[in-house]
């Protein structure tokens, strides 16, 4: 079977998966937070997410991320945005506290990119109250598991270039320039990143 192919089959195989954190067992051993909350996980694809959810979901994005898309060279379009959280191939990994509060959510989908099968987490939000605390970690560690135990060949997270703290988050983590990652002389301004996890 060629690479490509190969690819296509994986992704579809995950894609199809209700629930891959539970099944495959992706949680990892550390889930506390810097001062020791224990976060637990609720797996959902975006066409199942109750309209509260999925609006909890974008004023989130919006509350963290408006600045700087509205700084960007895509702008501010809320409706692109709420289309792409709720798209079919979409998927979220939501973090709750002890009180079952939720805390933050990644989005993420299984694609192929340059014929390999990858994990591509569209977002990583967390509420003020809960950043630097590790939750972005945890749910990040998460989900390159969830990679590797699916058959992904890598992580990739498209971050702006202007956006230190979610630069200097994935760099900590261990994540680089992906080949595909715009260079210098493009004068884009965003970096495509990436992780090996096979």
């Amino acid at each position: 079977m060629a690479p490509a192919e190969k690819s296509k089959k994986t992704v579809k195989k995950a894609s199809k998966m209700k629930n891959p954190i539970e099944q495959l067992d992706c949680s990892p051993d550390v889930r506390t937070t810097a001062d020791g909350e224990v976060i637990s996980f609720e797996m959902s694809w975006a066409t199942n997410l109750p309209q509260e959810t999925a609006d909890w979901a974008f004023d989130l994005f919006k509350e963290n991320m408006f600045e700087m898309y509205s700084m960007s060279q895509w702008g501010w379009d809320p409706e692109s945005k709420k289309n792409e959280l709720g798209a079919t191939t979409a998927r979220f990994l939501i973090a709750k506290n002890e009180k079952g509060e939720r805390i933050g959510y990644a989005h993420y989908r299984f694609d192929i990119d340059h014929d390999c099968a990858v994990l591509y987490c569209y977002e990583i939000q967390v509420l003020e109250s809960y950043q630097k605390k590790g939750v972005g970690s945890i749910i990040l560690k998460t989900l390159e598991t969830l990679a590797e135990k699916t058959g992904m060949e890598k992580v990739m997270a498209t971050v702006f270039a202007f956006n230190v703290k979610s630069l200097c988050f994935f760099h900590k983590l261990g994540y680089v320039n992906d080949v595909s990652c715009p260079d210098e002389n493009q004068g884009l301004d965003y970096l495509i990143l990436s992780k090996n996890v096979l």
